[in-house]
């Protein structure tokens, strides 16, 4: 092995202790959310348990327009949904609704 192997052989080695150290730095960073507070949801002025979410706000005043990031405290009800929740809200279709699926079905086959 020459000097030239070895730098690299070294160097590789720093790389993959200073990764492993990274990931110990994230693991530990993970955080919970907050627990709910009591208190008077912004959408419909109930008073519930309130989680804090971050929401965009854009506002035009006297022509100009500014943007910003503002928190909001809602209630479960009020609160925005996650995709995957609502992928799993697939509505009931009726009968007059599944034969007209199943007719155009078929004639897409045909």
């Amino acid at each position: 092995m020459s000097l030239f192997d070895d730098h690299f052989a070294a160097k590789n080695a720093a790389s993959a202790r200073a990764w492993a150290m990274d990931e110990e730095k994230k693991q530990k960073e993970k955080r919970e959310p907050a627990p709910p507070k009591m208190g008077v949801c912004d959408k419909c002025h109930k008073e519930a348990l309130l989680r804090s979410y971050r929401s965009r706000q854009t506002d035009v005043v006297d022509g100009a327009a500014s943007f910003g990031v503002v928190v909001k405290h809602l209630c479960e009800d009020c609160a925005p949904k996650s995709r995957r929740e609502k992928d799993a809200e697939v509505p009931q279709l009726t009968n007059k609704q599944v034969k007209n699926l199943m007719r155009s079905a078929k004639k897409g086959l045909l």
